[in-house]
């Protein structure tokens, strides 16, 4: 049997760095301190720095010169793009996936929205976050449309990165809440167009959010 690749100290790192992002540890904009990552990663500060180099590269932190790397921060503009595309293409997924949904796909997006309300039960945003995600991904990989996943896979880190801003608001967070079970009832009744409305209303509520956000937040700026 075929053994899994160890994962070196530099990709360790990187994954754990990624993973901090996405979950919101770093605020949109913060800067990254090489000396205090390696302290808190137990680590010395090369790693560190070629992480940050990787992310650099791919576009999820900013190198200023003279000043350092920060967590890249999103336009009105860029948030509504990505977005607008997002909604269009989990919509679609809902109607590709729409003949392969049964009642064991019904059964485990159940168990997914569940632990979406244990983890509010308990506050834990990062849990739920990984559940919301889940019920997302669960529908897109089930269409096994490769040019739709992919394209979905690709924008999915920039999307959860976004996501966190939304997150902080505590009302957006309860409206998702309320609206995925009506995403559910949608797909259980078997109604494609149904779904892929509620889907698409459900994912232009978040860009409302965080554009609303992002604006108050300019006028501070």
């Amino acid at each position: 049997m075929a053994t899994l690749p160890v994962q070196t100290l530099n990709q360790q790192v990187y994954t754990r760095l990624q993973e901090m992002i996405r979950t919101g540890s770093f605020r949109l904009g913060e800067q990254l301190d090489e000396r205090t990552l390696a302290t808190d990663l137990e680590v010395s500060r090369t790693p560190i720095r070629e992480a940050i180099s990787q992310l650099v590269r791919e576009g999820i932190v900013e190198y200023r010169p003279y000043r350092g790397n920060f967590i890249r921060k999103f336009t009105v503009k860029q948030v509504n793009d990505l977005f607008l595309v997002r909604a269009s293409l989990e919509a679609l997924a809902v109607r590709l996936a729409m003949p392969k949904i049964s009642q064991e796909v019904d059964s485990k997006l159940r168990q997914i929205l569940d632990r979406v309300h244990n983890a509010l039960e308990v506050n834990d945003m990062a849990a739920y976050s990984d559940a919301d995600r889940e019920f997302h991904e669960t529908l897109i990989h089930l269409t096994g449309n490769e040019t739709l996943i992919d394209s979905l896979d690709r924008l999915g880190f920039k999307i959860q990165m976004i996501r966190t801003i939304a997150n902080r608001d505590p009302h957006v967070v309860e409206r998702t809440h309320q609206e995925r079970p009506k995403i559910l009832a949608a797909l259980e009744a078997r109604n494609a167009e149904l779904a892929a409305k509620l889907m698409e209303e459900h994912i232009d509520g978040v860009r409302k959010a965080v554009i609303a956000q992002l604006e108050e937040l300019d006028q501070f700026d």
